[in-house]
């Protein structure tokens, strides 16, 4: 079970990477909300498709709903180490400015908001304690681990396929 959800997790925390880096090379500094409903779709799509090929193909068409639950869990959690040693490949590395670049672009957000000079000042030092690398990287895992759960709370339910308790009676052979 471990392989395979490592397997489908890889899939998609490479998927996640690919669509980061898009979004980045568009100049994508504080994503809108729908670059957060394609990053759900992306984790839904792996949860559903990584479920189906592990109740398929490894336990022969059937599942229960709380292998199910693990299975995705599993997959969001690889996943979401993986996109976690991104961030901090993508912040100390590919662009070691983007955490200034977002912070300016916090503070003009605060500041369309009507904030006071003082209450954008107050912001930005709590802001700043949160944006070191490691931090956004644990804040990535537990987050994308989190709506994998809630994700795969419904998708579950949706992609178990039991046993029947009973099985219907064998007709008696006769010779």
């Amino acid at each position: 079970m471990f392989k395979s959800a490592m397997t489908y997790g890889l899939f998609v925390g490479i998927a996640l990477i690919v669509f980061s880096l898009l979004t980045y090379v568009m100049g994508v500094i504080k994503p809108p909300f729908w670059v957060s409903l394609l990053q759900y779709v992306i984790i839904v799509a792996g949860i559903i498709y990584g479920t189906k090929k592990f109740r398929d193909e490894d336990l022969g068409g059937e599942i229960s709903y709380s292998k199910a639950l693990d299975f995705g869990i599993l997959i969001c959690v690889f996943a979401s180490v993986i996109v976690g040693i991104y961030m901090i490949i993508f912040m100390k590395v590919i662009d070691p400015e983007f955490m200034n670049k977002m912070m300016a672009v916090l503070e003009e957000e605060y500041a369309k908001a009507g904030l006071s000079e003082e209450q954008i000042d107050v912001a930005m030092g709590m802001v700043s304690k949160m944006q070191s690398p490691i931090i956004m990287a644990l804040g990535t895992v537990f987050s994308f681990s989190f709506m994998g759960t809630i994700f795969s709370l419904v998708t579950a339910a949706f992609l178990k396929k039991e046993k029947p308790i009973f099985d219907a009676p064998s007709e008696p052979k006769t010779e």
